[in-house]
């Protein structure tokens, strides 16, 4: 039951009001997927969560995807044009608040499970404490006895936006001896076992990761830079594994974050049979200094490392290594993935200056 009070009654009326309303969730609300659907299916609100929610809504015609640093650019048009934001257990930080770009002069309904994380990154207009599916309820039920209607922001148009924008795979920057990154993450997101549990390492890369990974629910995406800090993604990985030993891990790390924390950690995932799946994107060097040195028209080689052959390095640890340098092998470490027996290593090279940037 949520409680009736003035908060409630303000919050459906900016509802009520919003010509162009976006319902997000963020990863309080990840038990509320079906109330927040209809809330936006009554509303005619277009969908987004925090990347701690990614893929809630995941083939949702009006999905716009992760909120804020890693939108699309269709997605961030359409956040830029809306006029309010209902939040459900979300932060409101400054990466899904676009640095406050994508809240600026919208009216905001904030609701969290506790009093003390509203208001925290941005000032909501109306703020509910309560939990995010019964409160989602309320708001259709009070809509549905006014006889509000529909906000009218769905059209066929954007739909069409939305489903070209999700095929859109950019320029292939692949050169004689590396392969591109988009393309090839977009062709492992084929052949990964679609149950993953997927887990990401910190670096320039993840950009691209989390934008092109998919998982089946919220839970399944495992975070590990709350530290800011390259190297943690292997542990976190083989505990992920632990914990649900029904699924196939996939691990997405750098190069400089799999030397740092996740060479040894490999073969402890060899000596304990974990299912896992290690794709390493390897542009051979540190990508935030890399990317610094070019920024400034200095010369980057002081963050450039001749790491050794990644692929063989695998093996003899005890798993099976693919080295991918281009769309061969990429073809043959994909036909190794359904057929895999041990923990399985693709170390994806890279050219340094065709890498992404990480947002900030």
């Amino acid at each position: 039951m949520v409680p009736e009070s003035r908060d409630l009654d303000d919050a459906v009326g900016v509802i009520a009001a919003a010509k162009k309303p976006v319902i997000l969730a963020g990863r309080g609300a990840v038990d509320a997927k079906d109330a927040l659907v209809r809330l936006a299916d009554r509303t005619d609100a277009m969908l987004a969560t925090t990347l701690k929610a990614k893929d809630l809504f995941r083939g949702h015609d009006y999905d716009l995807g992760v909120c804020g640093t890693l939108s699309t650019p269709v997605a961030n048009d359409l956040f830029l044009e809306s006029d309010c934001i209902v939040s459900f257990g979300a932060s409101l930080n400054q990466f899904t608040a676009g640095k406050g770009s994508l809240v600026k002069d919208k009216r905001i309904v904030q609701c969290n499970l506790y009093s003390a994380d509203i208001g925290r990154f941005a000032a909501p207009t109306v703020g509910v404490v309560g939990d995010a599916a019964l409160t989602a309820d309320v708001f259709v039920r009070w809509l549905d006895e006014a006889d509000i209607p529909g906000s009218g922001f769905r059209t066929a148009e954007i739909k069409a936006q939305l489903q070209d924008n999700a095929h859109e795979t950019g320029t292939d920057r692949s050169t004689a001896t590396t392969v591109d990154l988009t393309r090839s993450l977009r062709r492992l997101e084929e052949v990964v076992p679609q149950d993953r549990l997927y887990t990401t390492d910190a670096g320039r890369f993840i950009i691209e990761t989390w934008r092109t990974f998919s998982v089946e629910d919220p839970r399944s995406f495992v975070f590990s830079i709350h530290f800011g800090s390259i190297g943690l993604g292997m542990s976190y990985a083989i505990g992920a594994a632990y914990a649900a030993p029904d699924k196939p891990g996939l691990l997405v790390t750098g190069d400089g974050g799999f030397m740092l924390g996740g060479l040894t950690e490999f073969n402890t995932a060899v000596r304990h049979n974990v299912d896992l799946i290690v794709v390493v994107c390897n542009d051979g060097s540190y990508g935030a200094e890399h990317i610094q040195f070019r920024n400034r028209n200095l010369n980057p080689a002081i963050s450039c490392f001749d790491w050794p052959d990644l692929g063989p390095v695998a093996t003899a640890l005890g798993g099976e290594g693919y080295t991918v340098r281009n769309q061969e092998d990429l073809e043959a470490a994909c036909a190794a993935i359904p057929n895999r027996r041990r923990p399985l290593l693709i170390d994806l090279k890279l050219n340094p200056d065709h890498v992404p940037s990480m947002p900030r």
